[in-house]
């Protein structure tokens, strides 16, 4: 898509839009260039954007004895031409410091398909968005005002004035009071985005939950004992879909917690991207307050308060404060139905079994209407038929519009989730589907097994890169790039000719014949050892 709008630190823009015929353009000191950057250490023309196939890329044109140098997301370029995905600035070469002389990024742009919601902007002086009957467009979220921001058209422009909001008014994630509206701007408040396009309101909020792309995501952090860095989460791509129930699994230092925090924002991600419905979440973040919920594995509420005022006090503190107590009441008694917990409103925090915490601290998330949730280890400490009706309860969750993000070491009950994530060792994703398809994928006949195995480096390696050979990979692979341009993460692997070993199922006798032939005082170390384990496995799942 040609369409491409540059803003400045200062907030200027620079528009290029399908009717140019040009594929490229220029930043530099000189007056000819596209976006003229006043500075002597500046370049007459330093930078080039140039498209092809669909896909801006920067070119640096800085000779090796200039004074300045060209930066992306604040690294220097690897190669003259890089994908235009991130952050553009000069710095000069001589200052440690490493001050910006200018700052330039794209705004994300909407495409030009004919929107199935838009609001005429030109048909009244003053539209009135919010959660309040009376609104032209009502938004209903309890972090939402009733009255949250207007738009004024004056006849020829739109103004967005924020009406003294809670929660506050975002304009490409800049909390403003008062600015004039050009094409392309997103305008987003708690659980809405809407993009601003010639006097129309074009607009979709998040009732069916939120679709999260995890693209190429990579974490790596300083080893303290040596120089080097190591990666704990290594080019995971998947998708989750709006509205799904996924778990994300694997033995102990896998990079579950580490990846579920690089999805959610808490430790962003080092390399690649995190989409929550098409938009960089780490570039929007401020927009999805209150729409992104959080459970941590340690239950975190006062143990003398009841159960009813442990959440009223926290519904005061993450809603509104313009809510009514009829409305307040109604927040609370609904999440506490979402949970339940009927019936358990006047018992102490600390009379409740270690379940109940749990969904108390569920229902303080429930409390802001989140469209995404994520849980650290809900089922921790919990008996396998508490663990059951945990599950139960965040299925249903995901069922009523909420995308359920989970880590668990509890593979009981599994098979409830829509899709399971398997982490092998070095954070690298092995395999992402069905919880009953994994026993075959791996070749082993327990979860044990498939966490032993996946502890070795060069076998999770080698799963990961069966994962991209996989058709579900290419498909969302080709989805991805249509999306996010060419280069967004890794290409599916080549097809192997021949199968490797590790991917051939294990050499041994059937249970029932190692059984009989240990019994008869035939069999030899090695089956006597096997048959040991058969017994420890006994209450574990099998193909």
């Amino acid at each position: 898509m040609k369409n491409l709008i540059l803003k400045t630190e200062e907030g200027d823009l620079f528009r290029f839009t399908d009717t140019e015929e040009r594929t490229e353009l220029t930043i530099g000191s000189k007056r000819t260039a596209d976006i003229v950057v006043k500075s002597q250490y500046v370049e007459p023309i330093q930078i080039r954007l140039i498209l092809k196939n669909n896909v801006w890329y920067a070119e640096d044109l800085t000779p090796e004895d200039a004074k300045s140098e060209v930066f992306l997301d604040g690294r220097r370029f690897k190669r003259p031409m890089v994908k235009f995905d991130g952050v553009l600035s000069i710095r000069r070469a001589a200052k440690k410091e490493k001050a910006d002389i200018v700052r330039i990024s794209a705004v994300k742009q909407f495409s030009r398909k004919k929107p199935k919601n838009n609001f005429d902007l030109t048909a009244k002086t003053i539209t009135t968005v919010g959660s309040g009957e009376g609104c032209d467009i009502r938004v209903n979220n309890p972090l939402v005002s009733e009255k949250h921001f207007f738009i004024v058209f004056d006849g020829q422009n739109c103004y967005v004035e924020d009406a003294h909001s809670v929660s506050g008014t975002y304009v490409n994630n800049k909390k403003v009071k008062r600015q004039k509206l050009n094409d392309y701007d997103r305008l987003s408040i708690p659980s809405a985005a809407y993009i601003f396009y010639r006097n129309a309101l074009l607009f979709s909020t998040a009732e069916g939950g939120i679709r999260i792309d995890a693209v190429d995501v990579c974490k790596r952090v300083q080893d303290r004992n040596a120089r080097g860095k190591i990666s704990l989460v290594t080019n995971v791509t998947f998708r989750i879909g709006a509205g799904e129930f996924v778990a994300v699994v694997g033995g102990s230092g896998a990079g579950k917690s580490t990846l579920l925090d690089c999805i959610n924002g808490m430790r962003p991600a080092t390399d690649g991207k995190i989409y929550y419905d098409t938009n960089d979440y780490y570039e929007n973040m401020n927009t999805y307050k209150g729409v992104v919920g959080y459970v941590p594995q340690r239950d975190i509420m006062h143990d003398d308060l009841t159960l009813w005022d442990a959440l009223r006090y926290t519904a005061l503190l993450r809603t509104r404060a313009d809510l009514s107590k009829e409305e307040l009441s109604a927040r609370v008694n609904a999440a506490i139905a979402d949970v339940h917990l009927q019936g358990k409103e006047r018992l102490r925090i600390s009379s409740l079994s270690g379940g109940q915490k749990k969904r108390v601290s569920i229902a303080m998330e429930l409390l802001s209407d989140p469209k995404v949730i994520f849980l650290d280890e809900p089922t921790s400490g919990l008996s396998p038929d508490l663990d059951m009706e945990m599950m139960d309860l965040l299925k249903d969750l995901s069922k009523k519009g909420r995308t359920i993000v989970v880590i668990t070491h509890a593979m009981e009950n599994i098979d409830k989730c829509d899709r399971v994530a398997f982490l092998g060792r070095g954070g690298r994703l092995c395999y992402y589907g069905a919880a009953k398809d994994a026993f075959r994928w791996f070749n082993r006949r327990s979860y044990s097994r498939i966490f032993a195995a996946l502890a070795d480096e060069e076998t999770s390696e080698a799963f990961a890169k069966k994962y991209r050979r996989t058709d579900y990979y290419k498909e969302l692979y080709g989805q991805l790039v249509e999306e996010y341009g060419k280069g967004c993460c890794l290409p599916p692997e080549a097809e192997t000719e021949n199968e490797a070993a590790w991917e051939k199922a294990p050499k041994r006798l059937p249970r029932r014949v190692r059984t009989a032939r240990v019994a008869a005082g035939g069999g030899t170390a090695r089956e006597e050892a096997a048959a040991a384990q058969d017994t420890r496995e006994s209450g574990e799942e099998e193909t």
